[in-house]
């Protein structure tokens, strides 16, 4: 039999989950593969993958294809650090103005859609592009994900900067969930031990990551050029692994968002390996 293939974000936010695995300080016995939150998305949709974090809002547009893996996914409960929206502009003054949205995320283009008109009563446009460092003239704001979040939110080069992690906990008071961990049903149906072992696994690195974050910030920060302190800080205070109850209730009043008619089939169940 083939080696499970298990997705992974090639940001930071990752590493957390996967260090452990990646040392050999857990046995996993599959082989990883990174690429783009988008990337993942696809490979996963279409078969390239057995197992991967993908972005939640791809869970909820297809649950019957998926089952979730418990206790694992990136999510914050308030600033988050690496979804942000920096702007020119005060974003009460960015209705009809143009945003850059990163084509790497599906789930934190509609947050940030949902924000500025729920929190600020804007509607902008907005343009699916690599966002740049800077901007070009005609352009207001850019919604940045990941590393490249990470290093504009500590670079500082524009004087309006929108964390959607707090944005979202100051609208509701929850949690919001990113990205979550799934398996393929097909696989998961075709290798229902295999699949526990591997969610076993990613546990167990969870545990063994986490258990080392000062010698993990150590060792990649330098990927995207902020401080130990501040990778160590965005390890331990702003992301969250965890799938907990008040999690899901955050992301179940994302789902029931006006502004995701459409987009996902309600209700969304949430289908568990």
């Amino acid at each position: 039999m083939r080696r499970p293939r298990v997705g992974k974000v090639r940001y930071i936010n990752c590493e957390p989950v996967y260090s452990g695995i990646e040392e050999g300080a857990v046995e996993a016995g599959c082989d990883l593969i990174e690429g783009s939150p988008a990337e993942l998305n696809r490979m996963l949709a279409r078969g390239d993958l057995d197992v991967s974090v993908i972005s939640s809002l791809a869970y909820a547009q297809a649950p019957a294809d998926f089952r979730l893996l418990a206790d694992l996914a990136i999510a914050c409960d308030g600033a988050v650090g690496s979804v942000l929206c920096v702007s020119r502009l005060p974003l009460q003054n960015l209705d009809g103005e143009r945003i850059l949205v990163t084509p790497e995320s599906l789930t934190s283009v509609y947050l940030l859609r949902l924000l500025l008109q729920r929190s600020y009563g804007v509607r902008p446009v907005y343009l699916r592009a690599e966002v740049p460092e800077e901007f070009p003239a005609e352009v207001a704001a850019g919604l940045y994900i990941g590393d490249p979040a990470l290093r504009a939110g500590h670079a500082r080069r524009y004087p309006h900067q929108f964390d959607l992690g707090q944005g979202w906990k100051e609208l509701t008071g929850l949690p919001f969930v990113f990205a979550l961990w799934a398996v393929r049903e097909e696989f998961y149906r075709a290798n229902p031990e295999r699949t526990r072992q591997l969610h076993r696994a990613l546990l167990a690195s969870k545990v063994y990551s986490l258990g080392r974050a000062e010698a993990l910030s150590a060792a990649v920060h330098g990927r995207v050029g902020i401080s130990e302190e501040a990778c160590l800080n965005y390890f331990r205070k702003q992301l969250s692994f965890d799938l907990t109850p008040r999690h899901l209730e955050g992301f179940e009043q994302f789902l029931q968002s006006p502004e995701l008619d459409g987009l996902v089939s309600r209700p969304v169940p949430w289908r568990f390996a």
